[in-house]
């Protein structure tokens, strides 16, 4: 087992990032207006991307450290058997990231150059210069409410990029009704990564823990060019945190 530094993952070449383009947005989000239709009269959609803001604020501000496992896996009929890797994530706040390699299978050219990029990036969005650009909010985004969710207890919106920050979003988030948290994102990256990709579509999933809301399931489908269709999974559990002494979220 290892530590994976910044310094110490290898550069992703073509075709890493050909896969790596499922997964790059991991990662780890006016005045009040009238209330859109199918909202609760009290609640305008200004008011609830402000109580998301502000309950994402909270977590980072309160949140000191946690540690948690992830599993990755890549799927593709070019690689024979799906290439997996299992880490041990630990966190520090505020931009303190470091993976330990648990286990792993597969081609050794997934894991070099797809797992291995995608935790750099992961590394890189944890830095705060760059997760300002790159947050959930009104200051990188355009959010249209579009419905209430009841079988998800959330509210739609949809997340229109501000920027051309390869690490946004386009698609739709679901805010959820009672702690105003990010519960789920749908959507794609707002440009593509290789000229082999047609497209990337993806779900990312979140749970509550306690007083926080973590990472659960990630699931990307990219169409290649000539390749097909290459998927990528992750699956985030084993969560332990500490919060900051004397705060509360």
């Amino acid at each position: 087992m290892r530590w994976i530094t910044r310094q110490s993952v290898a550069a992703a070449t073509r075709r890493g990032k050909v896969v790596l383009s499922c997964g790059v947005l991991l990662w780890g989000l006016n005045a009040p207006a009238a209330s859109a239709p199918g909202l609760p009269a009290t609640l305008a959609p200004d008011q609830i991307l402000t109580r998301m803001e502000q309950r994402y604020e909270s977590q980072l501000r309160v949140l000191e450290s946690y540690q948690a496992r992830r599993r990755y896996s890549v799927a593709h009929t070019m690689l024979g058997k799906p290439a997996y890797l299992v880490v041990e994530e630990q966190y520090r706040a505020p931009e303190e990231k470091l993976f330990r390699v648990i286990e792993r299978g597969g081609p050794s050219e997934v894991q070099g150059r797809v797992f291995s990029r995608l935790l750099e990036v992961e590394q890189e969005t944890t830095r705060e210069s760059v997760r300002q650009q790159v947050d959930l909010n009104r200051r990188n985004y355009q959010f249209t409410f579009e419905q209430y969710d009841p079988a998800a207890r959330a509210y739609v919106f949809a997340a229109e990029p501000r920027g051309s920050n390869p690490y946004l979003l386009r698609g739709k988030i679901w805010i959820n009704e009672q702690d105003f948290a990010v519960q789920r994102i749908e959507g794609e990256p707002v440009r593509r990564h290789s000229v082999f990709v047609r497209q990337t579509r993806f779900v990312h999933e979140f749970s509550r823990f306690g007083d926080f809301w973590f990472p659960v399931r990630h699931r990307s489908e990219t169409d290649l060019r000539l390749f097909g269709r290459a998927v990528l999974e992750i699956s985030y559990f084993d969560y332990h945190w500490q919060i900051q002494k004397e705060e509360q979220p």
